[in-house]
């Protein structure tokens, strides 16, 4: 049986998933999920068995609308749990932005604002448009910052 969510997430995450890497694009402008996909064991572990059908109320804004298969009837991803799936689509793109622009980063040095724009072109995120460009940057920025201090903390055990 196929199901439906509809997930309210910012418009870059909306354009970033809805890639064919991610599953099979639907007419209707959803994504469709297989169940061995990562969002689709995402989906699957968040699905709980409800014994009645209650009405799904779509959240307004910018809204992803995710397909997957199902074989009960029964088992539906509660409401209270569609912030949590909100909040892990924004992890993995920013996990997916750290991966790539880190391993470009570590290879060529310099400015990694071209490497940004690289990703963000892939997937036609405009930025300023879509999502603020100093936003995205800060993500990396954050990252490197983390990686730099954790380092600093090791070799101060190290020489201590």
């Amino acid at each position: 049986m196929r199901k439906k969510i509809v997930v309210s997430v910012p418009k870059h995450v909306k354009k970033y998933f809805l890639n064919p890497e991610f599953g099979s694009l639907e007419p209707d402008g959803g994504l469709y999920v297989s169940g061995r996909s990562l969002i689709g064991a995402q989906i699957a572990g968040m699905a709980i068995a409800t014994p009645f059908v209650f009405s799904r109320v779509e959240p307004s804004g910018n809204n992803l609308t995710i397909w997957y298969s199902c074989r009960d009837k029964t088992h539906e991803v509660p409401l209270e749990k569609m912030s949590t799936l909100a909040k892990a689509l924004d992890e993995l793109f920013r996990r997916s932005l750290i991966i790539e622009v880190r391993a470009l980063h570590g290879l060529c040095g310099g400015d990694y604002s071209r490497f940004i724009r690289s990703f963000l072109e892939r997937y036609q995120i405009e930025p300023d448009v879509d999502v603020d460009f100093e936003t995205i940057r800060k993500i990396y920025r954050d990252y490197l910052e983390r990686v730099d201090k954790q380092t600093r903390e090791a070799e101060k055990n190290i020489f201590a």
